[in-house]
């Protein structure tokens, strides 16, 4: 009983359970049809998103459940939002906290001014939440979409988190987190 776990990073640990590749790499002959996959904060960085998704329908079996978790990069662009995340970071880099996290968008010392601008040009690099959803609903039947907190995950306290949900529900910021479940149906199966 139990669940066999593979987990898929090109910069993945050594041994079991890990596979250091891209997915893309990865020859679906050598395993078993997978139940489910999850991907987490990685298909904004695919190079080519459906070719992502292409290898996944073949590594899953008819039915099989993908599970996405992602960043909505372009809500950054929101003054606001992008505000909140570079204050709530400068003031734990002032009471003392090392620099974590963050995906490359640290406050760092200077502006907020010249950060949003920095931010803007790191954001050029992703694939925005449109593209990738399009290209999961070519492949899978969606079956749950969510929109919520992300931005206490990068660099900030758990803590922080019913603050930034607070300021979505109320629209003061917006929503930079994205649940997506769908399902592979026999016709789509790789």
């Amino acid at each position: 009983g139990g669940w066999r776990v593979t987990a898929v990073d090109p910069r993945a640990s050594d041994g079991e359970p890990f596979v250091r590749a891209a997915v893309e790499e990865l020859d679906a002959a050598e395993y078993e049809p997978f139940d489910a996959a999850v991907a987490v904060l990685s298909l904004h960085h695919a190079g080519d998103v459906g070719v992502v998704l292409d290898k996944v329908c073949s590594l899953l079996k008819p039915g099989g459940v993908f599970v996405v978790d992602e960043f909505r990069k372009e809500h950054l662009a929101d003054e606001a939002t992008a505000a909140f995340y570079y204050h709530q970071r400068r003031s734990l880099l002032c009471a003392g906290r090392r620099e974590s996290g963050g995906g490359g968008r640290s406050p760092g010392g200077g502006s907020f001014e010249s950060w949003f601008s920095r931010l803007s040009e790191h954001r050029a690099g992703v694939h925005e939440e449109g593209e990738v959803l399009a290209a999961l609903e070519e492949r899978f039947a969606t079956r749950s979409l969510c929109y919520g907190p992300f931005l206490f995950r990068q660099g900030l306290d758990a803590e922080v988190e019913p603050l930034e949900r607070k300021l979505i529900e109320e629209g003061g910021i917006r929503p930079t987190g994205l649940r997506w479940v769908g399902v592979l149906g026999a016709e789509s199966g790789g």
